[in-house]
């Protein structure tokens, strides 16, 4: 009976040849529910195998999958994926056969694949930290040449704590503790290395490992020298993380530099935002982050220019706005719900931006609209929910997140439906709100519904449209009013704003 029982479960390993890891987890997890026989080690097989799922994708995503020497244990992964799923799949037969000649075989077998797998779970994230090693390596000989070998040991070593910790986790949950928490690592003082002022170990906890490998390192030498001392005459603009200077690299590339404020309370967590994020999000209306400086005290940001500025500035300048037609307009609508159905459906990452508003939409030399600022951005998972502290800015923030603290990407939504208003009314936010004879405005999203049965009222009377565009103004409109629905359940998905948006064209005879 074993003899046969052997061969039938090797036939049957054979005909999973085909099958990827992907699959054959999917089919352990789905094999682990109707198990009759080891229900426990069953099940606790499926977890860690979904566990695996998890690592393989984050190497997915850092293309460490490309490498052979991660190609080579994921092959023997899969053969162990392979034995596990015919084992868990032979545990739902319930017959008193079964029981008494394979029962204690199948468990003791069961156990030494669980023990394999706990391997894998170990190894991927060891796969990864070398790969962050030799990241971090090409960066520091990029940023900082002539550093020392003692630096770069020691960035390792800050490395090497975050992935032991990290590690540690998992482990953790491999053996079934997956509610237990862990303590940070503790952080290494800082200490500047002789002959250079950039601090390697602070730029490793701001970059938080190889997030931020892609980006360029600037000297702040080169951020004095491009932006002429950081005069007042290129000044563009402060907001709450600082200064935002124009400039001019060596090479000619004009550079937009948003400098750090000591006093912005916000302006660490801002920072590591932004340089984890951006560098992973590739689309034509979110702001290129060409690279960073941290020397000293000193955290720059260095992004691609934008000439025409924010739409802000562009809305609130009457001979500006004169010459923004409707194809225009449309132009940068269209361009924004783009760039926000990115972050919510098709980057990596799956981001709510938090601060949609029309100063946070920058304008190129076509007037193409770039969604910037992304320091109160958050990753969440889609058509979810999470209860975090509010913050934004007023007017353009949810009113449901502001009541429940409960935010969704559907906090994005409300704001670009604030902005579409702005765009056609010809006036930003804060304009509603002013006393006139002494009475103060409705707000903005009261005014819009007040007028929702007259919304030609609503319409900019710089904005002189043609008769075929007074129509796709009246379609706009009502995209902007669903959008700025207090209730977010009501509120469309910007997949459903792109699709509206997308049925108003603009006539070529225009």
């Amino acid at each position: 009976m074993a003899l046969w029982n052997a061969v039938g479960q090797v036939g049957s390993i054979a005909q999973l040849a085909g099958v990827d890891a992907y699959g054959l987890i999917s089919m352990i997890v789905e094999a682990a529910r109707t198990v009759k026989r080891n229900r426990e080690i069953c099940q606790l097989l499926a977890r860690r195998a979904k566990m695996i799922g998890d690592l393989l994708e984050q190497l997915e995503r850092t293309q460490l999958m490309q490498h052979m020497e991660t190609r080579n244990p994921v092959e023997l992964l899969e053969e162990t994926l392979r034995h596990a799923y015919v084992l868990i799949a032979s545990c739902r037969d319930d017959s008193y056969l079964y029981s008494c000649c394979m029962g204690v075989k199948r468990a003791d077998q069961l156990r030494e694949v669980q023990n394999e797998i706990t391997f894998y779970l170990q190894l991927f994230p060891l796969v990864s930290f070398v790969d962050n090693t030799r990241t971090w390596e090409r960066l520091l000989s990029r940023a900082c040449p002539l550093c020392s070998r003692e630096t770069t040991d020691d960035l390792h070593a800050v490395h090497h704590a975050e992935h032991e910790d990290r590690l540690r986790t998992e482990g953790l949950m491999a053996n079934g503790f997956e509610n237990l928490g862990t303590h940070p690592p503790s952080k290494p003082e800082e200490e500047k290395t002789e002959g250079q002022v950039m601090n390697m170990r602070r730029l490793a906890n701001l970059m938080g490992g190889a997030k931020g490998a892609e980006l360029l390192h600037f000297s702040f030498s080169q951020i004095l020298a491009a932006t002429d001392n950081l005069s007042d005459g290129n000044l563009m603009g402060n907001g709450g993380f600082g200064c935002v200077y124009k400039g001019k690299l060596s090479n000619g590339v004009r550079i937009a530099v948003k400098r750090r404020d000591a006093s912005s309370f916000q302006g660490p967590h801002e920072f590591r935002t932004e340089i984890e994020s951006i560098p992973n999000l590739r689309h034509k209306n979110i702001i290129a982050l060409l690279g960073c400086c941290v020397q000293a005290e000193e955290s720059i940001l260095i992004y691609e220019y934008m000439p025409n500025k924010c739409l802000a500035s562009v809305i609130a300048d009457e001979t500006k706005r004169g010459l923004l037609n409707w194809s225009k307009r449309l132009q940068i609508i269209k361009g924004i719900a783009d760039g926000l159905f990115y972050l919510h459906g098709h980057s990596q990452m799956h981001i709510v931006h938090r601060d949609v508003k029309a100063s946070n939409i920058l304008l190129d030399h076509e007037m193409n609209a770039k969604i910037t600022d992304f320091g109160l951005a958050l990753m969440l998972a889609p058509n979810t929910t999470a209860e975090v502290a509010v913050m934004g800015t007023y007017g353009y923030v949810d009113p449901e997140y502001v009541a429940t603290g409960i935010i969704s990407e559907k906090a994005d939504v409300y704001g670009f439906g604030i902005v579409l208003l702005e765009i056609i009314s010809g006036k930003l936010i804060q304009s509603y709100n002013l006393k006139v004879k002494g009475h103060r405005g409705l707000p903005l999203p009261d005014y819009a519904h007040k007028y929702q049965t007259k919304l030609h009222k609503l319409v900019d009377p710089l904005l002189r449209a043609k008769k075929h565009e007074s129509s796709q103004i009246m379609e706009c409109l009502k995209v902007a009013l669903l959008c700025i629905n207090h209730l977010a359940k009501h509120r469309p998905t910007m997949a459903e704003v792109v699709t509206m948006l997308g049925s108003i064209g603009v006539s070529p005879w225009q």
